[in-house]
């Protein structure tokens, strides 16, 4: 097999923020290490003027970005086990949304949106740990670690049974958060847009999925997947956006 860099697919794009994933390099020596790239020019060369800086991870959460512009990305992989040959991947074209207004944002169908009144929803505050790998974004699911400091920490969910303490809500101001900074997390009773990662029946029960930024998928009593809520829409296929009933803190799927 030929030495290949992975493919690049999005797993969220808001209006200044995309996280992006990349499969890991192919058919090498290895070890390999990643650099990613960034232009607004499609068909662009990789040169450092172009590279994202401290990017050298298979995901990358961008922060930043222009809404309304379109950013190409491209991934460079090094195999530093057979002369530090080089492959890049195919590009990736981004789109940012555009900014909402603030009628336009009540009826618009975006991750991490609570679709219902403020005061109807279990929407409680806490901080981002210091030990977030990359800071949280809205619709991403959170749990609850420790701190000496009695004030309520959270970071990113990292396995589908961890335990979900509740969904990062949307909102003009913040779209990104990093450690240290205020969230609002939405709870059980909260309706929230979430994203579906495989077609759900409008009812079922959903369990957390890292497929996506605020993935959610049908249960499985077998899959040790924390249960999270219930389907208030239905999907058709994967990436769309539904909204949710939430049963959260969760717990295992039954």
């Amino acid at each position: 097999m030929s030495y290949a860099a992975g493919a690049l697919s999005v797993a969220s794009v808001l209006s200044t923020t995309a996280v992006l994933t990349s499969a890991a390099a192919t058919g090498g020596t290895g070890p390999y290490t990643y650099q990613w790239y960034r232009s607004t020019t499609s068909g662009f060369t990789p040169a450092s003027s172009l590279a994202v800086s401290g990017a050298t991870s298979l995901t990358l959460n961008d922060t930043g970005l222009l809404p309304s512009t379109t950013y190409y990305y491209k991934v460079v992989a090094t195999d530093t086990g057979n002369g530090n040959a080089l492959a890049s991947a195919t590009q990736l074209a981004v789109v940012t949304q555009s900014v909402q207004s603030q009628n336009a944002f009540a009826m618009s169908q975006l991750v991490g949106v609570v679709d219902l009144k403020l005061g109807d929803t279990n929407v409680v505050s806490a901080q981002v740990d210091s030990s977030s790998a990359g800071g949280l974004v809205a619709g991403q699911a959170v749990k609850m670690v420790d701190s000496s400091d009695g004030i309520p920490k959270v970071v990113e969910t990292s396995a589908t049974s961890d335990e979900v303490l509740g969904y990062i809500v949307y909102n003009q101001k913040d779209q990104s958060y990093k450690a240290g900074d205020k969230v609002e997390i939405a709870m059980a009773g909260t309706c929230i847009y979430l994203v579906a990662a495989a077609a759900i029946s409008r009812g079922h029960q959903c369990q957390h999925d890292l497929t996506y930024v605020g993935g959610v998928a049908s249960s499985v009593g077998s899959s040790g997947a924390k249960y999270v809520g219930w389907a208030y829409d239905k999907a058709t296929a994967a990436g769309q956006v539904i909204r949710v009933i939430l049963k959260t803190p969760s717990y295992t799927v039954f």
